[in-house]
C-alpha cells in the first residue's frame, strides 16, 4: 500500500516549517494544517467552514458539519473540540480579525480566507500543503487528504481504548468500520518498513506473503 500519511516526525517537520515563517499567510497555513491533523476533516468539507461555525464550536464543544457539506451528502458529522482543536480555531479567528478581509455580497466570513476574503479553494489548499511539504522535505505526493489519513493513524497509535478502530470510525465519521481498517494496514506497512531498515530484510512483507502463497521455497527473510 502506498504510504499516504505522515509519521510523527514528519508531522512535526511540516508544522515547524510553516510556523517558522513570520508571513501571516504562513501562520494561517500552520493553524489550518494543524487543525486538519487534529480533526481529520475532508478538505472539500473543511473549505466550507465559516468563522461563525468556529465560534459556535468554541461555545458548544463540537464543530457541526451539515450533510450537504459531507461526502455523499447523506449524513452530517460533528468533530469534538479538543484542546488542540480549540487552540487552532481561536488562532484562525484571531488571524482573520487582524486581516479584516472584506466579504462580497454579505456571505458568511470563512474560517480560512483566500483572495478578497473569499473562502480558500480546495485547489489552493492542495497547492499550499504541497508547497509546505516540499519545503519540509516530505513526499512530493502529499495532499490535504494525507492529513485526514494521519488523523486516523494517530488515533490507532495513541488510543488507549480497547477498540481504537471504533474510536477512529466515530472520530472520522466513517459509515462502516471496514473503511477505518485501512489505518491498521498503514500501521503494519510502516512497521514492516522499519523492521526492513533495521534487519535488512530482502523481501517486503507483502512480497513474502505472496511468495509463501505461491509455494516458493528457500526465501530468505
Amino acid at each position: 500500500m502506498m504510504k499516504r500519511f505522515l509519521t510523527e516526525e514528519e508531522q512535526q517537520r511540516l508544522l515547524r516549517t510553516a510556523k517558522a515563517s513570520s508571513d501571516p499567510l504562513a501562520q494561517r497555513d500552520y493553524w489550518w494544517m494543524r487543525l486538519l491533523i487534529a480533526t481529520g476533516a475532508r478538505i472539500d468539507e473543511f473549505a466550507h467552514w465559516t468563522a461563525s461555525q468556529a465560534e459556535s464550536a468554541l461555545s458548544t464543544g463540537w464543530v457541526v458539519v451539515p450533510a450537504c457539506h459531507r461526502k455523499g451528502k447523506k449524513k452530517g458529522h460533528e468533530y469534538m473540540v479538543t484542546h488542540t482543536v480549540r487552540e487552532c480555531l481561536e488562532a484562525l479567528l484571531r488571524l482573520q480579525r487582524q486581516e479584516q478581509q472584506p466579504i462580497d455580497g454579505g456571505a458568511p466570513a470563512p474560517l480560512v480566507w483566500g483572495r478578497e476574503g473569499a473562502p480558500l479553494s480546495v485547489r489552493a489548499y492542495q497547492v499550499r500543503v504541497k508547497s509546505w511539504g516540499l519545503l519540509a522535505g516530505l513526499d512530493p505526493r502529499i495532499s490535504p487528504h494525507w492529513l485526514r489519513h494521519t488523523r486516523g493513524v494517530n488515533i490507532i497509535r495513541r488510543s488507549r481504548s480497547a477498540n481504537p478502530l471504533k474510536v477512529a470510525q466515530l472520530a472520522l465519521g466513517h459509515s462502516s468500520i471496514a473503511s477505518t481498517g485501512i489505518y491498521t494496514q498503514m500501521e503494519r506497512d510502516e512497521l514492516a518498513l522499519d523492521l526492513q531498515q533495521i534487519d535488512g530484510a530482502r523481501l517486503s512483507r507483502r512480497a513474502a506473503v505472496a511468495a509463501a502463497a505461491g509455494g516458493a521455497q528457500g526465501v530468505l527473510l
